[in-house]
């Protein structure tokens, strides 16, 4: 009983969210605004985060010749 009540309430849900004048509407009043809302707290964060992974890559990158630089004199002084 609950079962068939639940499954037809669902199906009318999503018949009424297919229409294109509430698919808008939800656009508008509910996803827009938090999307805009939890965008603008995060972007702080993300933007420390690019500016750490660059950071990093610059440090690998940096290691990486240090170490060749490191090996190829290495060689020069056994040779």
């Amino acid at each position: 009983m609950i079962e068939k009540v639940l499954k037809d309430f669902i199906e009318k849900l999503i018949f009424e969210i297919k229409k294109e004048e509430n698919q808008n509407k939800l656009e508008d009043e509910l996803l827009n605004p938090l999307f805009i809302k939890y965008s603008n707290k995060l972007y702080p964060y993300l933007n420390i985060l690019l500016y750490l992974y660059c950071l990093n890559l610059f440090l690998i990158i940096l290691i990486i010749i240090l170490i060749i630089m490191f090996n190829r004199t290495k060689i020069k002084i056994l040779n």
